[in-house]
């Protein structure tokens, strides 16, 4: 693993300075407003403190995220199958690419009141929403990745391994694949998180889509604030999370881009 570079560090640095820097604004304009819109930073991290001591913990903030994720994976492991097999098949490309690309161009917010009216504010609905959110850019990236695999690779491998189809996906196309597959995780993980707060945002009774709509409902806008910055610290952390494991799974990967930050 590549240690990081003085280039990488001084990034990183003033990613974090502006970041802090825009805080700082936010709690000095904050201090000077007097319509009551604009709540200081210190006041919402106090109220951040309160919702996660309270039971929106539980209620909340929690079964949020547990079903951005199981909808995330669901939805990933659907797309990295078909996306496989479309890659892979290319007899199916001419049967399948009018169909999806005339589903996929239908945006998946619109389909949540539909869903709301016919299956109810069900978890089962946000997690179904969630996944099909996440779907599509596996999906699209899986079967892009397969069917970009040299062919020399492919025709090298079946001589090693007997002509076996399972043998030289799993040795030679999934491998070669994989960097388009995770940047298709990665924009999945993205769209998860906003349709988690998008589909709590109909009909729903709990959530932290619903704690931010209802906050901004009764004009409590300090919790508002709240829930959209722990909005923001879930994606952070659930990003820097994927991001380790792609740096793990991938660092055979780093070497080969010739990276140089």
């Amino acid at each position: 693993m590549k240690r990081p570079t003085a280039r990488s560090l001084a990034r990183q640095f003033l990613g974090w300075a502006f970041v802090i820097a825009l805080l700082g604004l936010w709690e000095v304009f904050g201090r000077r407003d007097t319509s009551g819109l604009f709540p200081p930073f210190s006041d919402v991290l106090v109220e951040i403190w309160d919702l996660v001591r309270s039971d929106a913990l539980t209620t909340d903030i929690l079964p949020s995220v547990v079903r951005a994720l199981v909808g995330f994976v669901a939805g990933a492991a659907a797309a990295i199958v078909l996306g496989v097999a479309l890659g892979w098949w290319r007899a199916l490309e001419p049967w399948t690419t009018a169909t999806l690309e005339f589903l996929r161009a239908v945006p998946v917010p619109a389909l949540v009141p539909l869903a709301v009216v016919l299956y109810g504010s069900t978890d089962v609905m946000k997690v179904g929403i969630i996944a099909l959110g996440a779907f599509w850019p596996v999906l699209l990236n899986t079967a892009d990745g397969v069917r970009r695999v040299e062919p020399g690779y492919i025709e090298s491998a079946r001589v090693y391994t007997s002509g076996s189809h399972l043998a030289v996906l799993r040795r030679v196309v999934l491998p070669a694949a994989a960097p388009q597959i995770m940047t298709g995780l990665r924009i999945g993980l993205a769209v998860s998180l906003i349709l988690m707060v998008v589909s709590e945002m109909f009909g729903a009774s709990s959530g932290l889509g619903y704690l931010i709509l209802q906050s901004q409902r009764l004009y409590a806008l300090t919790s508002m604030y709240a829930g959209v910055v722990i909005l923001a610290l879930i994606g952070l952390l659930l990003t820097g999370l994927f991001s380790a494991i792609e740096k793990r799974a991938m660092i055979w990967f780093d070497g080969m881009k010739g990276r140089t930050s």
